[in-house]
């Protein structure tokens, strides 16, 4: 998320790329992994596609991914907006439910999550 909200939309590829030089991990998880971790993040979404070239010259199509920003407008929106699955413990005793159904942190001085907040 760190990455997607400093740098902009990108493909896996790029975001693994990112990973590996910006953030100390040990091994970078492989475009697979990326891919399936976006698609189910709800904070992310696929704003459209690039032609990539590999090594032979073929070209297919990959996704281009960013944070959704019609819901999440500063860094601190990103908690705000976060599942109950990546939530620190902290976070959860925090957290409650909405009445659309999701449990999430809710904005200082409001009784809805920030989906509902801003009627995306």
């Amino acid at each position: 998320m760190d990455i997607l909200w400093e740098y902009g939309a990108m493909t896996k590829e790029g975001m693994a790329a990112m990973l590996s030089k910006t953030k100390n991990i040990r091994t970078v998880p492989s475009p697979h992994s990326l891919s399936a971790l976006l698609s189910k993040n709800p904070q992310i979404v696929q704003v459209g596609s690039t032609k990539v070239e590999n090594a032979i010259g073929t070209s297919a199509n990959h996704l281009v991914y960013d944070i959704n920003r019609k819901i999440i407008h500063t860094k601190e929106d990103i908690m705000l907006t976060r599942s109950p699955t990546v939530m620190t413990p902290a976070q959860m005793q925090e957290a409650q439910q909405c009445s659309c159904g999701k449990i999430r942190i809710f904005p200082p001085n409001e009784t809805q999550c920030l989906h509902c907040v801003r009627k995306v």
